[in-house]
């Protein structure tokens, strides 16, 4: 059977979405954190990610890239090739820009949360409720 066939089963459409999701909220953190230290910048304007468009494409597959595998046993990896950084018009709004890094960090703590919850019941499946 094909590895990837495996893998999915081994690991369903939520694990991979979760996975794909924290995949762009590092990055994103990076972008909000760079507007709140520019707040102040003369002629700096703010930058996001257009993360639901981009994590639509990704669990569509429109923007992965399989990797090389150099040993029959390895499971198959994906990659989000590129994240798009996009400008938003007017100045930093300091309590915009807090507001969305906060729902980040708590999006991401969720998801982080989700994927432990996930691979603790593939444990206790793996030990047979041991």
């Amino acid at each position: 059977m094909n590895e990837r066939i495996q893998s999915r089963r081994l690991f369903d459409q939520t694990t991979g979405f979760l996975q794909r999701s924290l995949d762009l909220r590092s990055p994103r953190h990076r972008i909000l954190s760079s507007n709140i230290a520019n707040s102040e910048t003369r002629g700096y304007a703010p930058k996001d990610i257009p993360f639901q468009s981009i994590l639509e494409r990704s669990i569509n597959q429109d923007s992965i890239v399989s990797l090389r595998t150099t040993h029959p046993r390895h499971l198959p990896e994906e990659l989000i090739t590129s994240i798009e950084v996009e400008t938003l018009p007017g100045e930093v709004n300091i309590d915009h820009e807090m507001a969305k890094l906060a729902e980040n960090n708590l999006r991401f703590q969720a998801e982080v949360q989700a994927l432990i919850k996930k691979f603790e019941g593939l444990k206790y499946a793996i030990s047979e409720g041991r």
